[in-house]
């Protein structure tokens, strides 16, 4: 666990917990905006999650598609999506980036009967602890966008982090960091609110 207990709100299977006087007072829930216009492709936020949370995935034979791997899996945290459009006889690509969106009310944590098997902390990030899974996979059904994957392996669930290790003293997350072009934005969640509208009106 990279976070002391102590900045835990929410947890499964438990109760609503009153948060720790510390984590009361904790004002910054951090956030991930992606502008995905300034977005080449490069894949490097894949490489980066996959290098910082040492996990490996079979890439294996992908035909006629850029995406590789196909799919988000137990060991592939963040996938980045090509979808092939034709806009004005020219061919384009529409890239979005595929991940957990760590929920301000997530639905994994609520469908989870696992107690502490997943817990948001006050910084926002919702994260799974693996030793308390049991591998039901009501997280997997309880997320509206899919993204939590079971491992076959270990019978349990997985996902990305947001790289808590890193936030929770002071770094971006592993994807933002290594961006070549900006499109990622790590910031406090009012702040990407504010972008966010802004970029929308203007």
């Amino acid at each position: 666990m990279a976070m002391e207990t102590q900045d835990i709100i929410k947890r499964s299977a438990t109760n609503p917990i009153t948060p720790a006087p510390r984590a009361r007072d904790y004002k910054a829930e951090v956030a991930k905006l992606i502008d995905v216009s300034s977005c080449v492709g490069c894949k490097a936020c894949q490489v980066a999650c996959s290098e910082w949370n040492d996990i490996r995935d079979e890439v294996g034979h992908c035909v006629g598609v850029y995406d590789n791997p196909a799919d988000l899996s137990a060991k592939s945290w963040t996938v980045m999506r090509f979808s092939e459009t034709d806009q004005n006889g020219k061919l384009e690509w529409l890239i979005r980036k595929d991940g957990c969106m760590h929920c301000e009310d997530p639905g994994c944590l609520k469908a989870c009967p696992s107690a502490g098997a997943i817990i948001q902390y006050a910084n926002g990030i919702v994260d799974f602890q693996q030793d308390n899974c049991i591998g039901c996979g009501y997280c997997i059904a309880g997320c509206p966008f899919n993204i939590p994957r079971l491992n076959k392996e270990d019978n349990r669930v997985y996902k990305c982090t947001l790289c808590v290790d890193r936030v929770s003293v002071g770094q971006e997350p592993a994807c933002v960091k290594t961006c070549p072009t900006g499109p990622f934005t790590s910031a406090p969640r009012k702040r990407c609110w504010r972008w966010r509208s802004s970029a929308w009106t203007n």
